[in-house]
C-alpha cells in the first residue's frame, strides 16, 4: 500500500469508477494524522484475510473499517468520504500503479502528504483494538 495526498476535480460518481479500476480508497485528510496509522490499519486488513477473519471482500475495503473502526462498509465509507471543502484527499492505493499515472487516472495533482510519521499512542489504540469483543 501506498498513501498520497491528491487534489482532484473529478465529479463522484467518475471518481468511484476510477479508484475501482485501480485498487484504491480517497480518504479525508483528518480521518487519521500519522503514517503510522495508516500502516496499521493496512497490517491489520493484511492480517485479517490471512486468518481468514476479514469482514469486507477486498483488502481496500478491509483496510478502510480498520482505519475508521467500523464493521460495515457504507458507514467506514461515509465516515471517511473526502469532502469538497478539504481541499484535496488521501489516497491509499493497492495496486503497483506508480504515483504520475494514478494522478493521470484521476486528473488529479500530487500534494505534499502533511501526516506525521508517528502517531499518537490512543490513535494506534483505536485502530488496533477496533473490532475486540465484536
Amino acid at each position: 500500500m501506498r498513501i498520497l495526498r491528491v487534489m482532484c476535480g473529478m465529479k463522484p460518481v467518475a471518481l468511484r469508477a476510477a479508484l475501482d479500476e485501480m485498487d484504491a480508497v480517497a480518504v479525508r485528510p483528518d480521518a487519521a494524522e500519522s503514517v503510522e496509522e495508516y500502516e496499521l490499519a493496512h497490517h491489520l486488513a493484511k492480517s485479517s484475510f490471512e486468518k481468514k477473519t476479514n469482514v469486507a471482500r477486498s483488502m481496500r475495503f478491509e483496510f478502510l473499517l480498520w482505519l475508521c473502526g467500523k464493521t460495515d462498509i457504507k458507514s467506514a465509507m461515509k465516515e471517511t468520504a473526502p469532502r469538497e471543502e478539504d481541499g484535496g484527499f488521501i489516497l491509499a492505493v493497492f495496486s503497483d500503479a506508480q504515483n504520475e499515472s494514478v494522478c493521470r487516472k484521476l486528473e488529479a495533482r500530487e500534494l505534499p502528504l502533511k501526516l506525521k510519521k508517528t502517531g499518537e499512542s490512543l490513535a494506534l489504540e483505536r485502530i488496533s483494538l477496533s473490532r475486540a469483543g465484536k
